[in-house]
Formats: structure tokens, sequence, C-alpha cells
């Protein structure tokens, strides 16, 4: 994925939450921070990105990621199914959004 020079708000996911870009000055990744709903301010960076190589028999393709909760200062439960969906939710929408402009990078 490609990284922004500087925070900068998104779109609504579609669990209607709003999340915003942040990175430390010296690190080399950018990170999410969640700003509004059950899972505000929880910060956490992705890992591995995949999917799976044959599609469900609904037709969806399968997707597994890694992530990273670097601040949890309210101790939510990130293994949570409904935590890994919203992550998801956020990861799907990106990946939209650098597929439809261009900017998608795929590691071999």
């Amino acid at each position: 994925m490609n990284m922004p020079k500087e925070n900068s708000h998104t779109d609504q996911t579609k669990n209607k939450k709003r999340y915003v870009f942040v990175q430390k000055p010296d690190d080399d990744f950018t990170c999410i921070k969640i700003v509004e709903g059950e899972y505000e301010d929880i910060i956490y960076k992705y890992g591995k990105v995949t999917f799976a190589k044959d599609e469900n028999p609904d037709g969806a393709l399968p997707m597994k990621f890694d992530y990273d909760i670097i601040v949890n200062p309210n101790k939510k439960d990130i293994g949570a199914q409904d935590f890994i969906d919203f992550i998801g939710d956020i990861l799907m929408e990106q990946l939209e959004k650098q597929v439809t402009d261009g900017t998608v990078v795929f590691d071999k």
C-alpha cells in the first residue's frame, strides 16, 4: 500500500464510523486510528494481506490479514469478530480506493 505524506480523513466506512491515517515522524509505516464509535482511539496497522485462490460457494473471495495493535487505551477486545470485521471493512475500502485510482501495490 502507498503511504500518505500526512494524516487525512477518509469517507465513512460501511459501519458508519470514521478513521484517520496516523504516522510517527520516524516510522516507515502508516497506522489507522479509529476516531468514532465503539473502537474509538484504537491505533493499529495491517500486516500481510492475502486472498484465497478459490471463491466460497456464495461467490465471495475470502481475505485474510494480519494486524498489530499499537494503542488500545480503552482495553477493547481486539480479537472479537466484530472488531476484525470492522477493520476488514476499512481494509476493503482502502483496497477498492487504491485499485480504482491505480495506486495499489502488490507484493509477490
